[in-house]
C-alpha cells in the first residue's frame, strides 16, 4: 500500500477504542497472549500467596513470642519485688513495733527511727517505688517515706494521715501473714482527694504480725504504674506501636512511641477502647487470655501477668495483661515491600502487552478508519466520507462505501422533507385541540358552580375551583381524592336503583347547604360514574325557613288575637256568676260563724272562687297583661289545695300524689299564691290526664342555692313536679308550651302556656325532659322570699329525687 489517510469528524484516537478487541488479527493476538502469559501468571500468584503468606506468620510468631516474653518478664519483676517486700516486712525493727504494746515515747521514737532508716534505704535501692508507709491496725500511719523525683523524703509525724477508709487497708488485713497483697491499677489520693497529676500506682501490701500471727499493723508500698508499663516500652518504640498495661480492675495505661519515656500516666477506663477495639475483644483480654490478632488496621498481641508468688494460693486470677498493638502495614513492611515488588513485575508486562498491541492496531489502522466512518453512518451522519490513499482493495473498498454513503444521504433528505411536512399539519390539529380543551377547562374553571367528574369507585377525576371552595377545600385539591370523603352519601345513591336522568340530593358543610345534582354516566346501560353539578342554596333554604317561621308568626299572632278575644268574653260570661257565687259564700259564712267545719269549707270554696277569677285575669293578660302581686308563700300551703281538688280525679285513676320536701330548711318562695297555685293545678291535672290507670305524681322540694345566670347570683329554690307516666313524646317538646297546642282531643292548648306565662312573670326557670325510668319532669327554679335564708356557696343542687313521706 502506498499510503493511508481519512477525514473523520473526531480525533483518530478515540474512534477505534471500542473495536480494539474485534478483528481477526485482534483475536489471534490475544490468543498468544494469553497462551503465554495464564501459565507464567498462575506460577506467578502461586509463589506470591505462599512467600506472603509464610512472611506474614513468621512475623505474627516473633511478635507472640515477644509478648510472651515481656509479660514473663513483668511476672519476674512483680516476684521479685514480693520478695524484697516479705524481706522488708521480717526486719527486726517491725518485730520490735509488734511486740512492744503502748510503748514510752522514746522507745518508739527509736522504733519509728529504724523503720524510717530501712524505708530510706529499699526506696534508695529501687527508684520506681515512690512510696513505702507502715500502717497501724486501725489504718492509720505510723512511719511513711515518699520519693520523688529521686530525692527521699521522711513525712513527719504531724503530716501523717488516716487511710482507715481505704479499701486496701482491709484488704491487706485479710490476707495472711508472709503473703502479698496487690491492689487494682488505681489513683494514688492524698488527704482524701486525686493527686494530681494523676499517678497510677499498683499498691503492694503484707501484714505485720507478733508471734500469735495476729496482725499488729502492715506495710504498704506503692509503685507507679507507669514504671511498669516502660519495661515494655521499648518494643513499641521499635516498631512504632502502642503498648498498653490492662489491670484486671477494667482500667489501663498506655505508652506510644510518640510519648516521653518518662511522661507522666494517665489511668484510663478500657471502655474507652471500644471505638478501636471490639468489646469482646477487650473481654477475651481481661479474662487471661494469650494469642495475637489482626483487627482491621491494627495487629495485636496480648498476654496476661499473672504473680502466683505474691499469695499463698496458686490458683489466683490474672492481675494484669500486656497488650501491644502495631499499625498492620508498618508492622508488616517487608510484606508490602514484596507486593510492591510483584506490582511492578506485572506493570512491566502489561506495558510490554500493551506496545505489542499497539503496534497491531497501527497495521489496522485502515480498517479502524472504515470502521469509524461506518459508525458514522450507523448513527445518522450521512455526510461523512472515508478517504483511502492507494490501489489496493481497502481502497477500492472505501471508494465503494463513499458511493453507499452518497445515495443513503439523498434518500435521507428526501425521507426527512416529507416528515416536516408531516409535522406542520400534526402541530396545526394539535394546536386546535389545545385550544377547544383550554376553553372547555376556562369554562369549567370559571363557573359558580362547583362540577366534579367521579369515576364508578367514588375518585375524584376533575374538580373546579368552585367544588373546592363549596366543599371546604381551599388550597387543597380534590382530584385524586374520594368523593365519600366530603359526601358520605355518595354510598346510599351507589346502594340505590340505577337512575338514567339527574337526580338532586342535599349536603351540608360547614354551616352551608349544597344542592348537588348528579348526572350518571352510562355505557351500555352500566353505571360507569358521574358527573356532580354542586350550588349553594343556603340562602335558598335560610329564605324558605324565614318564610315558614313568618307564618307560624301570623298564625301565632291570630292565635292570641283570639286568645284575648276569647279571655274578654270568659271574664265577661264567667266572671259575672262567680262574683254572685263569692257573694252567696260570704253570706253563708256570716250566717254559718259557730260551724267550724262548714267555715273550712266555704273558705276554701272563696279561694277557689279567687283563684279561678285569677285566672281569668291571667288568661286575659295573654292579650293585656295583668300586675301580679307576689308575697312570700310556702309551697305546701299552695299545694294542700290543689291535693284538695285533685284527690278525688286521681284516686278513682290509682293515681298516688305525694310532696317531698328537702328537710327541716325548706325556704319560702316569693310568688303570687294564686298564680303559683294555678301552676300546681295544670301541672297536676295535666300529668293525672296523661297517666294510665295506677302511677304516682311526685312535687318535690330542694333547698336554696346561688344562681350564677342571675344578677349578683340571687338566691334560688328548685321544686319539681314529675309522674311515671309515658312522657312528652321527643317531637312534641319543643312546642309543648305554645299557646293553642295540644294533643289531647278535648284539651285547649291554654294549660302548660299559662304555666310557662306565671314562671315567667315571676323571673324564674322552667325545663321540661323525660325521665330515664319513665314519665315527665318539670323543674323550676324560683325566687325565694327575703334574704335570711342562708345559701352556701357552690352549692350544687340535685334533681328532685329526695326520699320524702306522702302528702
Amino acid at each position: 500500500m502506498a499510503g493511508y489517510g481519512a477525514k473523520s469528524p473526531g480525533p483518530e484516537g478515540i474512534g477505534w477504542l471500542p473495536f480494539q478487541f474485534k478483528g481477526l488479527a485482534t483475536k489471534i493476538y490475544v490468543a498468544f497472549l494469553l497462551a503465554a502469559a495464564i501459565p507464567t501468571s498462575i506460577a506467578g500468584l502461586v509463589g506470591i500467596f505462599f512467600s506472603l503468606d509464610t512472611l506474614k506468620r513468621e512475623t505474627l510468631l516473633n511478635l507472640e513470642q515477644e509478648t510472651d516474653g515481656r509479660a514473663e518478664a513483668l511476672t519476674r519483676f512483680f516476684d521479685q519485688l514480693s520478695s524484697e517486700i516479705r524481706y522488708l516486712a521480717s526486719s527486726l525493727a517491725f518485730q520490735d513495733l509488734a511486740l512492744a504494746n503502748n510503748p514510752e515515747p522514746k522507745r518508739s521514737r527509736e522504733i519509728r527511727a529504724r523503720i524510717e532508716r530501712d524505708f530510706a534505704a529499699f526506696s534508695h535501692a529501687y527508684p520506681y517505688i515512690y512510696q513505702i508507709r507502715y500502717l497501724d491496725v486501725g489504718g492509720k500511719e505510723v512511719v511513711r517515706v515518699d520519693q520523688r523525683d529521686e530525692r527521699i523524703f521522711i513525712v513527719p509525724e504531724s503530716e501523717l494521715q488516716d487511710k482507715s477508709d481505704r479499701y486496701y487497708v482491709q484488704e491487706t488485713l485479710a490476707v495472711a501473714p508472709g503473703d502479698i497483697y496487690v491492689s487494682p491499677l488505681d489513683l494514688n489520693i492524698e488527704r482524701g482527694e486525686i493527686e494530681h497529676p494523676e499517678k497510677p500506682v499498683i499498691r503492694f501490701g503484707t501484714p505485720i504480725a507478733a508471734a500469735d500471727r495476729k496482725p499488729q499493723g502492715m506495710l504498704i508500698v506503692n509503685l507507679h504504674a507507669g514504671i511498669v508499663l516502660d519495661q515494655v516500652r521499648q518494643m513499641a518504640e521499635a516498631r512504632g506501636g502502642n503498648v498498653y498495661l490492662f489491670s484486671r480492675s477494667g482500667f489501663y495505661l498506655s505508652r506510644s512511641a510518640a510519648s516521653s519515656a518518662h511522661g507522666s500516666s494517665r489511668m484510663t477506663s478500657v471502655e474507652e477502647l471500644t471505638e478501636t477495639f471490639p468489646r469482646a475483644f477487650l473481654t477475651h483480654i481481661l479474662e487471661g487470655n494469650r494469642g495475637t490478632l489482626e483487627l482491621g488496621e491494627w495487629i495485636v498481641a496480648f498476654a496476661p501477668v499473672r504473680t502466683s508468688t505474691l499469695t499463698a494460693s496458686p490458683d489466683d486470677p490474672m492481675e494484669w495483661a500486656v497488650v501491644m498493638a502495631f499499625p498492620r502495614r508498618q508492622l508488616l513492611a517487608a510484606v508490602f515491600n514484596l507486593y510492591m515488588l510483584y506490582g511492578v513485575l506485572i506493570v512491566g508486562l502489561v506495558v510490554t502487552a500493551g506496545a505489542g498491541f499497539i503496534l497491531s492496531r497501527h497495521l489496522l489502522r485502515p480498517l479502524t478508519l472504515l470502521s469509524q466512518e461506518t459508525g458514522e453512518i450507523a448513527r445518522g451522519n450521512f455526510a461523512s466520507r472515508v478517504e483511502i490513499k492507494g490501489e489496493d482493495e481497502i481502497a477500492d473498498l472505501g471508494t465503494r462505501f463513499n458511493q453507499m454513503a452518497e445515495q443513503l444521504e439523498r434518500t435521507y433528505a428526501s425521507l426527512q422533507a416529507q416528515r416536516d411536512n408531516l409535522e406542520v399539519e400534526v402541530q396545526a390539529r394539535t394546536a386546535a385541540l389545545d385550544r377547544e380543551r383550554r376553553n372547555l377547562s376556562a369554562i369549567i374553571q370559571n363557573t359558580a358552580d362547583g362540577i366534579l367528574s367521579v369515576s364508578r369507585s367514588g375518585k375524584i377525576e376533575v374538580a373546579n375551583v368552585a367544588a373546592e371552595r363549596l366543599l371546604g377545600t381551599d388550597g387543597g385539591a380534590l382530584a385524586g381524592r374520594t368523593i365519600q370523603d366530603h359526601w358520605p352519601g355518595w354510598t346510599d345513591y351507589l346502594a340505590g336503583p340505577l337512575r338514567a336522568e339527574p337526580h338532586l340530593v342535599t349536603h351540608q358543610v360547614d354551616g352551608r347547604v349544597l344542592g348537588l345534582n348528579i348526572a350518571p354516566i352510562l355505557r351500555d346501560g352500566a353505571f360507569q360514574g358521574a358527573i356532580l353539578v354542586i350550588r349553594d342554596i343556603s340562602e335558598e333554604k335560610r329564605l324558605q325557613d324565614e318564610r315558614r317561621e313568618l307564618d307560624r308568626q301570623i298564625f301565632q299572632t291570630e292565635k292570641m288575637t283570639s286568645m284575648g278575644e276569647l279571655a274578654m268574653g270568659l271574664a265577661h260570661e264567667i266572671g259575672n256568676p262567680l262574683a254572685g257565687m263569692k257573694a252567696v259564700v260570704q253570706a253563708l259564712l256570716e250566717e254559718e260563724a259557730e260551724n267550724d267545719r262548714v267555715r273550712l269549707y266555704l273558705t276554701r270554696v272563696e279561694n277557689e272562687i279567687d283563684r279561678l277569677s285569677g285566672f281569668l285575669r291571667t288568661f286575659h293578660g295573654f292579650a293585656a297583661p295583668r300586675e301580679m302581686h307576689p308575697v312570700p308563700c310556702r309551697l305546701e300551703d299552695v299545694l294542700e289545695d290543689v291535693l284538695l281538688w285533685t284527690h278525688k280525679e286521681a284516686k278513682s285513676k290509682g293515681i298516688a300524689i305525694e310532696y317531698k320536701d328537702c328537710g327541716p330548711t325548706v325556704p319560702v318562695l316569693w310568688a303570687d299564691p294564686n298564680q303559683l297555685k294555678q301552676v300546681l293545678l295544670n301541672l297536676v291535672i295535666n300529668a293525672v290526664h296523661a297517666m294510665e290507670q295506677g302511677g304516682r305524681i311526685t312535687v318535690g322540694m330542694c333547698g336554696p342555692f346561688p344562681s350564677p345566670e342571675r344578677p349578683e347570683g340571687a338566691p334560688r329554690a328548685r321544686f319539681c313536679v314529675e309522674d311515671d307516666g309515658p312522657g312528652i313524646p321527643e317531637s312534641v317538646l319543643p312546642r309543648i308550651f305554645d299557646p293553642f297546642f295540644t294533643t289531647r282531643a278535648d284539651g285547649t292548648g291554654l294549660g302548660l302556656a299559662v304555666v310557662k306565662k306565671i314562671a315567667v312573670q315571676h323571673g324564674a326557670d322552667i325545663v321540661v325532659r323525660n325521665r330515664e325510668v319513665g314519665g315527665a319532669r318539670f323543674e323550676f327554679d324560683w325566687p325565694i322570699a327575703g334574704s335570711e335564708s342562708t345559701v352556701g356557696a357552690g352549692l350544687s343542687v340535685p334533681p328532685c329525687e329526695r326520699k320524702a313521706l306522702d302528702a
